[in-house]
């Protein structure tokens, strides 16, 4: 027999993903072995993009050859993690015969080879704007012998369960089968499976069967839920097995092709429509990588609107994520209407001034943030800027736009208002409201409660870039707007700014009738300078950049703390009280090279020097999707990275926004700006970009 592909335990780690277009997704490992809870082929969104369940987890698969005399050989095509008293072990075998993993195209393809130089090709898709998958195993017998009379066993597992629980066989599962076809319901969930014939399958006599045969596998370990300290255990449901009646063939191009090919199909009831996603060309795997958080956000009433998914596997869409992302995702993209319909989808979810931080997998709305607003504004103007959509602003959108400016300057809930000096405060001791809020058992492991820099920077910006969409047709609220941020601007380099270390304050804390300022050099600042409209002199940007750059710059994005700080965390690892105290105390976040790149970018005033500097700095997150199969998510972004060296991919293995403030910095660098925004960065007429298109 073949000797075993080596998987590395690094490679056995190395993670892929599927979208659908609705929030539903497919994700796993190269290895084929789950380790996390996530980890399905078919995670489908009953109520897009959320109510998210595990529909197909995997199956179970296994090669029978009949061998005359000697009788039928097994051969698994399958292997699983399971815990045991001695620990996690690996069954079946089926890893012993792989010996390749590709993600290409919109499919992850495994093969498999076992003796007698036969080879079986499994191909997992996801149908576009619908909650299904297929599963196409294709047999190839050796070059220029017929294929042996063979028999394909599928056993799938449904769990049929909420994408963040787990399954312990304890609750009640209904299949029903006719006509090689079974259906699986609980809960209200129902998914029907069946087997589409194709060459070289024998005839209806001997072709597809079901034979029902329910069980519950137990005992299912999950080696990465273990590691953040979660439970990792699940027993998971399986309805029964399809054989599959394989023909003594040869293949037809004497060994190139398939001597036999099926296809598993799978779907929940109720699919959505497909959705009309755009295909551009420009930097594929970029590209490829954002489309995957574009989901649809279906309306009360019914409307289709649009929203992005903040991170794979367990985050839903978040406002701050959504509209910090869709710059990069949908305006460089040139996918405006979904970006407005973005807009619009939230604005009618705005509430006293706030847009709503996240949702539930219910769908309730949390509205605990105080930037979400303020990053829905300067998304809103941006899309005017970019689209020169000016009409499609008016209405619900320019509306919640007012609405933000009016309760942030009156005050509204979890104490988010305007201070006599301009400046925007938030929050208490307990809360934690900006993106910095990490915070388990009672504890904030980074307290940003008063006034935050990012805060007031983005609160300054969009006061003048909203004065700037609104003045042809209201030209005296602009005004007012002006004066709003004239004030502001006048405070914030007073209150913010660090003389002795030549870079900003992180937070003003207030302390006893007092300001007391947050020393900590920390990533928020560089916000100050790479908004379309900053408070700082020249050379306090360029102070600001300098420092940033000196304190906290990798090639995977920016630390979230200096390493030299006495609370400097460079691990990103244990149980999840450890892994939150970490979070934004020296983890490397890449969605924090866009705004640094945007820095660097203002501050040369988009120079060929600053340009080179600002790819340069993108290079790294650029070529790391260009890697076959990396030692981490393949084809995407991570959320974080270790502060110190190694820096392993931790978090979601796929993030928004690190995937689109990469495509954002790329179009800043490659086209420059056009009124405070980059350019889309689609043009039918140009070449697609390579990073040597960028570099100097």
């Amino acid at each position: 027999m073949p000797s075993p592909i080596q998987f590395p335990s690094a490679l056995s780690r190395s993670e892929w993903l599927l979208t659908n277009g609705l929030g539903g997704f497919a994700m796993g490992t190269a290895s084929g072995i789950p380790d996390r809870r996530y980890h399905a082929w078919l995670v489908a969104a009953t109520k897009p993009p959320l109510g998210r369940i595990i529909a197909l987890h995997s199956c179970a698969e296994w090669l029978m050859v009949e061998g005359g005399d000697a009788g039928s050989r097994r051969y698994d095509l399958t292997t699983f993690s399971f815990t045991s008293d001695s620990g996690p072990v690996h069954s079946p075998e089926g890893l012993a015969a792989l010996r390749s993993f590709e993600r290409r195209d919109g499919t992850c393809r495994w093969e498999y080879a076992v003796e007698g130089g036969i080879r079986v090709v499994r191909t997992l898709s996801l149908s576009p704007g619908a909650n299904a998958c297929s599963v196409r195993y294709e047999v190839f017998g050796a070059p220029g012998a017929a294929l042996p009379a063979a028999t394909l066993m599928v056993r799938p597992f449904v769990p049929l369960r909420d994408f963040h629980h787990l399954d312990h066989g304890s609750r009640l599962m209904s299949a029903t089968a006719a006509n090689g076809k079974v259906e699986i319901e609980r809960d209200g969930h129902r998914l029907v499976i069946e087997i589409e014939r194709g060459k070289g399958c024998d005839a209806e006599a001997r072709g597809v069967h079901y034979a029902a045969d329910e069980r519950w596998w137990s005992n299912f370990f999950y080696a990465r839920e273990v590691e953040r300290g979660l439970d990792g255990v699940e027993d998971l449901y399986t309805p029964g097995v399809f054989t599959i009646n394989l023909s003594a063939l040869q293949s037809p191009d004497g060994g190139a092709g398939p001597a036999c090919s099926v296809t598993l199909h799978a779907h929940v009831v109720a699919a959505i429509p497909p959705a009309q996603l755009s295909d551009h060309h420009v930097r594929r795997p970029l590209l490829a990588a954002a489309g995957d958080f574009v989901a649809r956000r279906t309306a009360a009433d019914g409307e289709s609107l649009t929203s992005i998914i903040a991170g794979y596997p367990w985050f839903s869409d978040w406002g701050r994520d959504t509209f910090i992302s869709m710059r990069g995702l949908l305006l460089c993209t040139g996918r405006f209407d979904e970006a407005r319909r973005a807009l619009v989808a939230f604005a009618r979810m705005q509430r006293r001034g706030l847009i709503p931080n996240c949702f539930d997998n219910a769908g309730n709305a949390e509205y605990n943030t105080v930037d979400a607003s303020l990053w829905f504004v300067h998304a809103a103007c941006e899309y005017v800027r970019a689209s020169g959509d000016a009409a499609g602003f008016d209405g619900v959108i320019g509306e919640a736009c007012m609405a933000v400016v009016a309760a942030y300057r009156d005050g509204t809930d979890y104490g988010i208002r305007m201070d006599s000096d301009g400046l925007i405060a938030a929050g208490d001791e307990g809360t934690q409201l900006t993106w910095m809020d990490a915070r388990r058992d009672g504890v904030v492991f980074t307290p940003r409660h008063g006034k935050a820099v990012e805060i007031n920077a983005l609160w300054y910006s969009i006061l003048l870039e909203l004065a700037s969409v609104i003045e042809p047709r209201k030209p005296t609220q602009a005004d007012e707007l002006r004066a709003l941020a004239q004030r502001s601007g006048d405070s914030f380099a007073k209150a913010f700014w660090n003389e002795k270390d030549q870079c900003l304050f992180d937070v003003l804390i207030p302390t006893e009738g007092a300001w007391r300022p947050d020393r900590r050099v920390r990533p928020n600042q560089i916000f100050a300078v790479s908004q379309p409209h900053s408070p700082l002199s020249q050379a306090q940007r360029q102070a600001v950049v300098a420092r940033v750059k000196a304190a906290l710059l990798t090639p995977q994005g920016l630390r979230t703390l200096e390493a030299t700080d006495p609370q400097y965390q460079g691990r990103f690892d244990g149980a999840l009280f450890q892994r939150d105290s970490a979070y934004h105390n020296g983890t490397v976040w890449p969605w924090l090279i866009g705004p640094y790149a945007e820095a660097v970018l203002r501050v040369g005033k988009f120079s060929a020097q600053a340009r080179a500097e600002a790819s340069r700095a993108i290079d790294p997150l650029l070529r790391s999707l260009e890697e076959p199969v990396p030692s981490g998510p393949i084809g995407q972004i991570a959320e974080v990275y270790d502060g110190d060296e190694p820096r392993r991919p931790q978090g979601c293995p796929a993030q928004a926004w690190s995937v689109a403030e990469v495509l954002r910095a790329l179009s800043l660098c490659e086209r420059g700006e056009a009124g405070g925004v980059a350019s889309p960065l689609l043009d039918q007429q140009r070449l697609p970009l390579t990073p040597a298109s960028i570099r100097r």
